[in-house]
């Protein structure tokens, strides 16, 4: 889904080896990447951040400036 000219994908962390592989991907990534759930916005490249994101939303978007697809389909829903 592209909103804004940034591409948004829902995602689904279920477990905590979900969480480690979704933030080395993020951190691989040569751009911003973002983890929103309304106004709530934490940096998809902090394991931290993931964690908690995966605890506290009950919706979790991967945000980017460039199509990220490819790199999290494994985790878009």
């Amino acid at each position: 889904m592209i909103c804004n000219s940034k591409y948004l994908y829902k995602v689904e962390l279920v477990t905590s080896s979900d969480i480690l592989e979704f933030t080395r991907i993020a951190t691989k990534c040569p751009y911003e990447v973002t983890l929103v759930n309304g106004k709530h916005r934490l940096s998809a490249k902090s394991f931290v951040g993931v964690a908690l994101a995966k605890v506290s939303w009950d919706e979790i978007y991967v945000e980017a400036d460039v199509d990220c697809y490819f790199d999290f389909e494994k985790f878009i829903k």
